[in-house]
């Protein structure tokens, strides 16, 4: 039972690299070896980046880089396009960076390969080098249920084949999970395009023997417990030492922000992958000006020149206006039920990950099933 290797490959973008950075730098303080791989344009990307990779020297962990197949000028934030070149272009060059790392270090090959959404056929490249494989969900289990359930809600007719839901209508995707509007799974969101991908990438999950989820047993009961692969190891928890930035950070906003009363802000932001409409920006801007409140809104930059809450209602035109995000809003800021069901779950989340805690075991079970 040697030191475990492992091969992390997040999807090019922020909310997949950061949690995965946190569970590798949770993997280094169990003594694990950790090799990174990041696309070219984002190791640049990070390396010029305030602080870049420099606060990332943790010991274990290094770095290495494969192209994702566009060149430099191509738009990312067209996630499509980024998803064709990844698979047709990436997966050829995989199999010759696990053989150069071997090489390097031939007492310590690489044991594991874990992969996040997006990149699951790395996961399959792994199985024909007799590398286990594990799988990181970045999302709620809850989410990842939905997306493992795909083929049943076809099946019952309440989705279909790209897709769509078939008619308004309330499901409950396992008997221990909340119902929900058929109209808010997780790939509701997205153009057609993207749902093919999706089922494609879950025929991939299955070459992964664990599926990690950033959550815990006592948050979603119902949703880690449908599939054995399931395994909570959450939270995931940032630090100075396990993050980077694609972008240079604004930190001016922190004088401004240690100037107003505590819990008085409104914090805004829409993740790595989610891209407002200009119309809809207009009327989230808008909407939050109407608040009378302080706000923080994060944007990244763009590359077209344009629990606990609540769901905002869109009007006829597909729309959420400034009225109803005001209102939902200051509904949420104002609710004493919401803000104490906020903290109890963030005190049940908290209590997972530290010592003897369910997800500080189950993420010791994940490494000693990487060295057996």
């Amino acid at each position: 039972m040697g030191v475990p290797h492992f091969l992390v490959i997040p999807y090019p973008v922020q909310s997949h690299v950061n949690p995965l950075m946190q569970f590798s730098e949770a993997l280094t303080k169990h003594g694990c070896k950790i090799t990174f791989v990041n696309t070219e344009f984002n190791h640049k990307r990070a390396k010029n980046s305030v602080g870049g990779l420099d606060n990332l020297k943790e010991e274990g962990m290094r770095f290495v880089t494969l192209p994702d197949g566009l060149d430099p000028e191509d738009d990312r934030s067209d996630h499509h396009k980024v998803f064709v070149s990844i698979k047709t272009n990436m997966p050829a060059f995989l199999p010759k960076l696990v053989q150069d790392i071997n090489a390097l270090d031939a007492d310590n090959n690489i044991t594991c390969v874990v992969a996040t959404m997006h990149m699951c056929w790395a996961l399959q490249v792994a199985q024909k080098f007799g590398i286990k494989a594990a799988f990181l969900w970045t999302a709620s289990a809850a989410s990842l249920a939905a997306l493992y359930f795909i083929p049943r809600l076809i099946e019952d007719g309440i989705i279909d084949s790209e897709g769509v839901q078939t008619k308004k209508q309330e499901i409950q995707l396992s008997p221990n999970m909340p119902v929900m509007d058929a109209e808010d799974l997780p790939w509701g969101g997205f153009d057609n395009k993207f749902f093919p991908h999706i089922v494609k990438e879950m025929k991939n999950l299955e070459f992964g023997e664990w599926w990690l989820c950033n959550s815990t047993s006592d948050l979603e009961p119902g949703a880690v417990s449908i599939s054995p692969k399931f395994l909570p190891i959450g939270p995931l928890m940032e630090s100075d030492t396990n993050k980077s930035s694609f972008w240079e950070e604004d930190t001016t906003c922190l004088t401004w922000l240690d100037q107003q009363p505590p819990e008085s802000v409104v914090y805004v932001s829409f993740g790595s992958i989610a891209i407002l409409e200009p119309n809809q920006f207009k009327e989230l801007a808008l909407g939050l000006d109407l608040l009378k409140r302080p706000f923080l809104w994060v944007v990244r930059p763009s590359g077209d020149n344009d629990k606990v809450g609540l769901k905002f209602d869109k009007d006829e035109n597909g729309l959420v206006l400034k009225e109803e995000i005001r209102k939902k809003v200051e509904q949420v800021l104002e609710n004493g039920d919401i803000k104490a069901r906020s903290l109890k779950l963030q005190e049940l989340f908290v209590d997972k990950s530290v010592k003897d805690g369910e997800s500080s075991k189950n993420l010791e079970k994940f490494i000693n099933w990487a060295k057996s």
